[in-house]
């Protein structure tokens, strides 16, 4: 699957916002928390689905540029997004989405427009369980233990993504267009039966997964320019861990409307993104992954580069000082903790001022035991805001290191 999600490939007009739309920025922002949980308390109660959540987040996401709000606007609008996170994560997840639609709406200067009508699943006039159910049937036929193990892992999960009905809670399924996955699948298919690695030097924005370790299947989201994909000269990898109720697809489609696979592209990195929880969970699933992965492109392994947000944060801390000699530094955003292994590689730690989730003096504690580590913290920013800008300061710095 070479297209990404239509999340990432909307874009919306900037524009600065009008006296109006300010004046009602103002207003919502006034408002405590209370009242925007009594005004849902008054309203008709629906089921909110993560797909709900992810498509409000997207929403805000868009129209949220550093060129359109002044520091106090910028400060407003975070403070009110961590509202709606912590809502988020006390299972209060219409109110997360009232508060996210309201801020959207105020920074549009437009109502959020009605969800269109879902198009048909039909591939050809078959249902699309019925084309996974052909394209799994083909697999099956494969030795799942040779060169092309791990080639098969990917392409078994993506045919798999192959459903009548989505689920609201799996990203990978709601998102992408089961007509131009099954097209992908057919070629990648039919490559595994004549031998071919399907992915090796694949060029463009791909979901696929791999087996860890102790043979857990761990998604990721694979974004390679042409040149990266082609390159006769090594190339940096660049591994991004996303946070708490993210998912694999945020640090591509989301988190500042796709910065992160932008500025990888424009500096020549190859872009991992993985779903954090199982990843992080042993240091071999990483082993494993960097392994397959250099089998397929040309990799600098003196340029192997780790990023994380929040929980990924986390995440980035632990395999750094897991792995000290595989990475060649990594960046901590809104979270981490203390790397002190021996060998360790050079780390940037990024707080948030107004952080509410994570407080920018726990991340600067973190950095303060880290030895040689370098902090920063961005002023006006909140938890989840934060990571556009965090990006911005992260990838100069990380290609500037190599092992």
């Amino acid at each position: 699957m070479s297209t990404p999600s239509s999340f990432a490939r909307s874009r919306i007009l900037q524009e600065r916002l009008t006296s109006s739309r300010v004046f009602a920025l103002t207003v919502l922002l006034a408002l405590p928390p209370t009242a925007v949980r009594a005004q849902d308390a008054a309203a008709p109660q629906r089921t909110v689905t993560r797909a709900d959540l992810a498509a409000a987040y997207m929403r805000l996401d868009r129209v949220i540029s550093p060129k359109m709000l002044d520091d106090s606007a910028r400060a407003a609008v975070s403070r009110a997004f961590d509202r709606s996170t912590l809502s988020f994560f006390g299972g209060r997840f219409l109110a997360a989405i009232t508060t996210i639609d309201s801020l959207t709406t105020s920074l549009s200067g437009s109502p959020i427009a009605p969800t269109p009508a879902a198009p048909s699943r039909l591939i050809k006039g078959m249902a699309p369980s019925a084309i996974r159910d052909l394209y799994l049937a083909r697999l099956a036929k494969f030795d799942s233990t040779g060169v092309l193990a791990q080639p098969l892992v990917s392409a078994r999960s993506r045919a798999s993504l192959l459903v009548d009905v989505p689920s609201t809670d799996r990203s990978a399924e709601f998102l992408f267009d089961p007509a131009t996955l099954a097209a992908a699948v057919e070629k990648e298919v039919a490559a595994l039966e004549r031998g071919r690695n399907p992915y090796a030097k694949f060029s463009g924005d791909i979901w696929r997964s791999f087996k860890g370790a102790s043979g857990t299947i761990i998604p990721y989201r694979l974004v390679a320019a042409g040149a990266v994909a082609a390159s006769s000269k090594p190339v940096p990898v660049l591994f991004v861990l996303h946070g708490a109720g993210g998912d694999e697809n945020m640090f591509v489609d989301a988190y500042g409307a796709g910065v992160t696979p932008a500025m990888a592209k424009s500096n020549g990195m190859l872009l991992v993104s993985p779903a954090t929880t199982p990843f992080s969970a042993a240091p071999e699933s990483f082993d494993l992954l960097l392994v397959q992965l250099r089998t397929e492109y040309n990799i600098d392994t003196a340029r192997v580069y780790v990023m994380g947000h929040s929980m990924g944060a986390g995440a980035t801390a632990k395999l750094a000082s897991q792995r000290p000699k595989a990475i060649a530094a990594a960046v901590c955003l809104a979270g981490g903790s203390p790397v002190k292994a021996e060998g360790a590689p050079p780390m940037f730690f990024v707080g948030a001022q107004l952080d509410p989730i994570i407080p920018a003096r726990n991340v600067k504690t973190a950095a303060d035991a880290t030895p040689g580590s370098l902090y920063k913290e961005l002023p006006n920013e909140g938890h989840t805001l934060m990571v556009a800008n965090g990006v911005r300061m992260a990838i100069p710095w990380l290609l500037e290191r190599h092992r």
